[in-house]
């Protein structure tokens, strides 16, 4: 990872992977140290003196993952989330998955308001990018539709034919699917995954 620092560039290995943009990348993997006990593994059960404590349901073991959108919490959540990722069997499958861990990281509009030229401006996730370096595919969702879009790069470089190009990301509104009336018999578990 290459970080620009006071006017000069630092290369760091980032053996987990994940980076922000402030404060600096030393500073984030000294803070790492602050989330020891985060796990993926639900703690049941805890004994505090004579008590023994029960956790209220799934999730226990991520108790105390930040969840504001500074540059800190994002870095924690980033490197906790990808490490624990479940491996994937296809280039596919982990596209997929990189999508669902940066949902982790989207800015709902008015969530986060900034103040520009004395009035407040919302922060909002305008698109979201996934890279599949190994197949050259280059994948991006925007805030208006979340259909996930891919640019294969090997055809655009080819539909180019040599000149800089531009492809639209700016979509319409999200369409959504009336499925009211869409019913299948069976197993009524089996339809809720």
């Amino acid at each position: 990872m290459v970080e620009p620092v006071d006017g000069t560039l630092k290369v760091h290995d980032a053996p987990l992977g994940v980076m922000t943009n402030a404060p600096t990348y030393d500073w984030h993997m000294t803070n790492l140290n602050n989330y020891l006990s985060l796990t993926v593994n639900d703690i049941d059960t805890a004994k505090l003196g004579p008590v023994t404590l029960s956790a209220f349901g799934s999730g226990s073991g991520l108790h105390g993952l930040p969840g504001d959108f500074t540059p800190p919490s994002r870095f924690i959540r980033a490197a906790i989330y990808s490490q624990a990722a479940a491996p994937n069997a296809t280039g596919g499958d982990a596209v997929l998955a990189a999508f669902h861990i940066l949902n982790q990281f989207d800015i709902p509009k008015g969530s986060v308001q900034n103040s520009t030229m004395g009035k407040p401006v919302d922060e909002v996730t305008e698109w979201t990018s996934v890279a599949d370096l190994k197949n050259l595919r280059w994948y991006y969702r925007t805030r208006e539709d979340q259909t996930i879009r891919m640019v294969d790069l090997k055809q655009a470089v080819d539909a180019a034919k040599g000149e800089a190009r531009l492809i639209k990301m700016e979509g319409t509104e999200q369409p959504v699917t009336d499925v009211s009336t869409t019913f299948t018999s069976g197993d009524a578990s089996q339809s809720q995954r």
